[in-house]
């Protein structure tokens, strides 16, 4: 018996129809998965100021973690402005100006800032102590002298004194005695004059000299000593802007430092110390406590330095301004003192006349 087989033809539609019908249900199931994993979601957050996309569902602890934000830390300084920690204060970052917990899922339009820790400076404290022994004041401005209760405001950490100021207590004893004091020298011209006259009336003084002036005109220095005067520290170069006050720690440290080595290297051992322009406040007394020297002011000021200033003016400005304990500022450096000099024998004769003595600040 002979078997016949389908024709080509047949075969062919029959394979189409097969591969049309496999390619359809392909078709629906790439349909179907399409529909069952959508397009993955985002939405938009400020990060630092700049709009990010991130999935949605971000946590406020994954941004901080995949953006790497951390925040400056802050440092606490000391009252002399020395770092006492580098990481005192750490800062934080917020959610929409805001703290917010790290589980938070972030909302469109939230915004996240990194804001540094803010550098500080350490608390004070106050300490009071008294001091039985008579003593002038610190600031000194006359020759007064007290029992005083020593006040002491010092950092509550590094426990270095930021301020240093004395409250007389009690009876004051003011002595019948007035200094004369003179500031801004040696001057080559006018300081030999002044002390030549010193010397022929017997007169001690007070000598506030410039360290960079000592070094140069060193047998000045020397013959002040030599005269039986004081000899103060009054900066190293006199700065005069910004006001002394207004300068560094580390600055007023070595302007006074450097001229007490110049003066003991002359052979004097400076504990008294004249700011330049009269320039201070608290902590800078607590800094020339440190370094050992009293600040020493004045309460008569003559003026002898300013513009159209005579011998005249300047003699009466003082004889009549003077008390007993009385200091007087005059200039033998800083400029033309001639007039200064020429005014001085009549300054001591009338402090004399008064009944009152001259004396040295010590």
């Amino acid at each position: 018996m002979r078997i016949r087989l389908p024709h080509r033809r047949m075969l062919v539609a029959a394979g189409l129809s097969v591969l049309v019908a496999v390619a359809a249900i392909g078709g629906r199931y790439a349909l179907i998965s399409r529909r069952r994993v959508p397009p993955p979601v985002t939405i938009s957050v400020r990060v630092r100021g700049a709009t990010l996309q991130v999935p949605q569902g971000t946590t406020f602890g994954g941004i901080i973690r995949l953006e790497g934000l951390r925040p400056k830390t802050g440092r606490l300084f000391d009252v002399d402005g020395n770092v006492i920690a580098g990481h005192s204060n750490p800062g934080t970052i917020l959610l929409d100006g805001r703290p917010s917990s790290l589980n938070v899922q972030l909302a469109p339009g939230d915004r996240i800032r990194v804001v540094g820790g803010a550098d500080r400076t350490e608390a004070t404290i106050t300490v009071r102590n008294h001091e039985r022994s008579w003593a002038p004041g610190d600031p000194q401005f006359s020759l007064s002298v007290a029992h005083h209760d020593e006040v002491i405001t010092e950092g509550a950490v590094s426990g270095e004194a930021a301020g240093i100021r004395f409250v007389p207590t009690g009876r004051v004893k003011t002595p019948r005695t007035v200094a004369l004091t003179f500031d801004d020298g040696p001057s080559p011209t006018y300081t030999p004059q002044i002390l030549r006259m010193l010397r022929r009336d017997h007169v001690p003084a007070t000598f506030f000299v410039i360290g960079e002036l000592a070094e140069r005109y060193p047998d000045l220095v020397r013959a002040e000593i030599r005269s039986g005067m004081s000899v103060g520290n009054h900066s190293w170069d006199h700065p005069d802007s910004p006001p002394f006050v207004d300068l560094a720690p580390a600055r007023v440290r070595s302007e006074i430092s450097r001229t007490n080595a110049e003066l003991a290297r002359l052979g004097d051992r400076a504990h008294l110390f004249r700011p330049p322009g009269g320039s201070f406040d608290p902590s800078l007394v607590a800094v020339a406590q440190a370094e050992g020297v009293r600040v020493v002011l004045w309460d008569v000021d003559p003026r002898d330095w300013a513009p159209g200033a005579t011998a005249s003016k300047i003699a009466r400005a003082v004889l009549g301004n003077v008390k007993p304990g009385a200091v007087v500022e005059l200039h033998d450096g800083g400029g033309d003192r001639s007039a200064t000099v020429a005014a001085l024998p009549k300054i001591i004769r009338g402090i004399r006349r008064m009944g009152l003595r001259l004396g040295a600040i010590r």
